[in-house]
C-alpha cells in the first residue's frame, strides 16, 4: 500500500512540474564535451555537421592527463624544457539522448586508437535549455 501511494505522489510530482514549471522535461538531453586536439577541430565539425547537429562551442584549453609532452626548445635552441600542459580544443556540444551513442561511435571511428594523440568525451545531463530569441525550451531549443 505503501508502495502504491509513493509511486502516486512521484507520478503528481513529475506531471506537475513538467506542466507547471516545464524545466523537468521528459525529452533527455546529453552534453558531450569533447576534448581533442586542436587540428581535429574542423574535422570534428564535419562530423556534427554530417550528423545534422547545428550548433558547437569550443574553447581553447590546457591540460595535462595520460598523454605526456614532448620537450621543445628554448633559449634559441641551447636548452630544452618540458610543457606540464598540452594545448587542446573542448568542444560542447548538447543532443538528444538518442543521439549520443552514434556520434560518440562516429568519433571514436575516425579519431581513436591512436595512443599518442589523446583525446576524451565525457557525457552529462542536461536538466532543461531556453533560447533567449525564441524563448523555446529543452529540444525545441537545440
Amino acid at each position: 500500500m505503501l508502495d502504491v501511494i509513493i509511486y502516486i505522489m512521484l507520478f503528481i510530482f513529475l506531471v506537475f512540474n513538467y506542466n507547471c514549471c516545464s524545466f523537468v522535461s521528459m525529452v533527455r538531453l546529453k552534453k558531450l564535451e569533447i576534448i581533442v586536439p586542436h587540428r581535429w577541430l574542423s574535422e570534428i565539425d564535419d562530423v556534427l555537421k554530417d550528423m545534422q547537429i547545428g550548433g558547437m562551442s569550443a574553447t581553447r584549453i590546457e591540460g595535462r592527463g595520460k598523454v605526456k609532452p614532448l620537450p621543445v626548445s628554448v633559449q634559441r635552441g641551447t636548452s630544452y624544457a618540458t610543457p606540464e600542459f598540452i594545448p587542446r580544443t573542448k568542444v560542447e556540444v548538447i543532443v538528444r539522448d538518442d543521439m549520443v551513442e552514434e556520434l560518440a561511435e562516429k568519433i571514436l571511428e575516425r579519431f581513436g586508437g591512436d595512443p599518442n594523440l589523446g583525446g576524451k568525451i565525457f557525457i552529462s545531463d542536461v536538466v532543461g535549455a531556453i533560447d533567449f530569441v525564441t524563448t523555446k525550451k529543452d529540444e525545441e531549443a537545440i
